[in-house]
């Protein structure tokens, strides 16, 4: 006779909700607001609130005789998501507590939280490949083959085009926000309220961008293995090529002064300075599986690390301790903490959508 033996639950089953789409989850980003966060893949968004009525914090239970602290398992089936469907293109968030993508009829359209979808009046053709937020102004861009529209939420039949005579692979604003950043085969180009600055040309075609958050310094992660880093004020460009595959995410953490980035056997870290690379900062362990995306906490010194293998953790700047969040599944596709470094959402490509939310006292 044979005996199931129990297994206790592990970090990310205490933490975490999790959903699944028909596809590769392609995009994932909360609302302004923080109360929502929402993934596309599959042919539809999924959007699912922040908020969880049986959220960790609400299960923790203290030993009466030591005091020690533990997560109970939840007894309730998450709440499922809300599916909205014959929506495709990138995913960017919209006013307060919405959200703006493309519709598969053409155009750009927003959508509520409770799945709402609602046409704008932007002169707009095909699936947006590239959308961003002006950080410090209600102003959305969204790019398209060679062109790039760019528009107030409150009035999107006020748009400006412009034409970057390539294809566009990428959008960001400044975070003082005027300044637009667009990607293309030839490099980036450069935009001050709406009118052309200057092109900086790049030795690979940049697929990501990433501003420093002081906006000095712009980093491109490159279809070619590495990235390049581009000091505003000069046009001067620091190239880091030995990466054994692309880098498709880049990231600044203001508490570790640091930036880091995809594409190698861990977490590749920096210290940074008002010159720009430091010297190089260890974070997590070195393994066998590259990882995919990063993420930095913004009020910890922490950045999240989600690896092709679905391995997911959190590595602490300047130390090889790691936090396991995840063992295993599909490679991790997106990843980002919210404003208050409470949750991290990440989406992978076997569809697996989940939000994993961080009791205060888990880092105590």
């Amino acid at each position: 006779m044979s005996y199931d033996t129990p297994t206790a639950p592990s970090l990310f089953d205490l933490l975490a909700r999790v959903w699944s789409l028909p596809g590769p989850v392609e995009d994932m980003c909360f609302n302004r607001e923080g109360s929502a966060v929402a993934y596309a893949g599959g042919g539809l968004l999924a959007v699912v609130p922040v908020d969880d009525p049986e959220g960790p914090e609400k299960r923790i239970r203290v030993a009466a005789d030591s005091g020690q602290q533990s997560i109970m398992p939840r007894e309730k089936p998450v709440r499922p998501a809300t599916e909205v469907k014959g929506l495709r293109g990138a995913l960017a968030p919209f006013r307060d507590r919405a959200f703006i993508t493309g519709s598969e009829k053409g155009g750009l359209v927003s959508v509520t939280p409770r799945g709402q979808t609602v046409p704008l009046s932007v002169a707009f053709d095909g699936a947006p490949s590239a959308l961003a937020r002006d950080p410090a102004a209600p102003t959305i861009a969204a790019a398209a083959g060679s062109r790039v529209v760019v528009f107030p939420e409150t009035q999107p039949d006020e748009a400006r085009n412009h034409d970057a005579g390539e294809t566009i692979t990428a959008l960001a604003f400044a975070p003082q926000g005027r300044h637009l950043a667009v990607a293309h085969p030839g490099g980036v180009s450069f935009y001050h309220d709406g009118t052309f600055v200057d092109t900086v040309a790049l030795d690979g075609i940049p697929e990501s961008l990433s501003y420093s958050p002081d906006g000095a310094f712009l980093a491109c992660g490159l279809r070619e293995p590495g990235f390049a880093l581009i000091r505003l004020a000069d046009g001067s460009v620091d190239s880091v090529r030995d990466y054994p595959t692309p880098v498709r995410s880049l990231v600044w953490s203001t508490p570790g002064q640091a930036f880091a980035t995809s594409g190698a056997f861990r977490p590749a870290a920096w210290r940074f300075t008002p010159e720009g690379r430091g010297e190089p900062i260890v974070a997590g362990r070195t393994g066998l599986v590259v990882v995919d995306r990063v993420a930095a906490a913004p009020d910890r010194p922490l950045i999240a690390a989600g690896y092709a293998s679905g391995f997911l953790c959190l590595a602490q700047l300047g130390s090889r301790e790691e936090m396991l969040l995840r063992s295993e599944g599909g490679a991790v596709t997106t990843l980002a903490w919210n404003a208050a470094g409470s949750h991290l959402a990440f989406g992978d490509a076997r569809g697996a959508a989940a939000l994993i939310s961080f009791p205060p006292s888990l880092f105590k």
